[in-house]
């Protein structure tokens, strides 16, 4: 393990328990653990977490992408991000706003830029698009659940 593999995971840990800062204890840990997850596939070397998967299971990722604009790393990427951008605002008050926005956006970038430090990685203008493509369409499903659910709770829908 190089200073930089340390330099990250105490980055990525740091990053979870600031993002789950303020929230219950399940939500918490499922926030911690969920940072940590997609650090692992943003910095692990493609190799290690293919052995991590299984061949079969990276073959069947591929089969189930084969119709989409996507590949099956893209897909982790915009999908990892929108569970992240769901979780940080289902826990966190305080960036159900134009803060929000910003964290969603800075991470997304940050993630992307600091695969610069790790052996076979190198940051990508897309990959990081997709991170904050991702995690501002995780922040709006939680919106509009968070929304929906209200709507319900108060007995009815509102006239349009």
């Amino acid at each position: 393990m190089t200073g930089a593999d340390v330099l990250l995971a105490v980055l990525a840990l740091g990053v979870a328990i600031f993002l789950s800062r303020g929230s219950r204890l399940l939500v918490a840990a499922l926030l911690i653990a969920s940072a940590l997850a997609v650090s692992a596939m943003l910095f692990l070397p493609t190799p290690l977490l293919t052995g991590l998967l299984g061949a079969d299971c990276v073959q069947r990722l591929y089969g189930l992408t084969r119709s989409t604009p996507l590949d099956p790393p893209e897909w982790i990427h915009l999908l990892a991000f929108a569970w992240l951008g769901l979780l940080v605002w289902l826990a966190r008050k305080d960036v159900r706003n134009w803060r929000g926005v910003v964290l969603v956006i800075a991470l997304g970038v940050a993630a992307e830029l600091s695969q610069r430090l790790t052996d076979g990685r190198q940051p990508k203008l897309e990959d990081a698009a997709l991170n904050v493509l991702g995690g501002l369409t995780g922040m709006l499903l939680a919106s509009r659940c968070c929304a929906l659910a209200a709507r319900c709770h108060r007995g009815g829908t509102r006239a349009e």
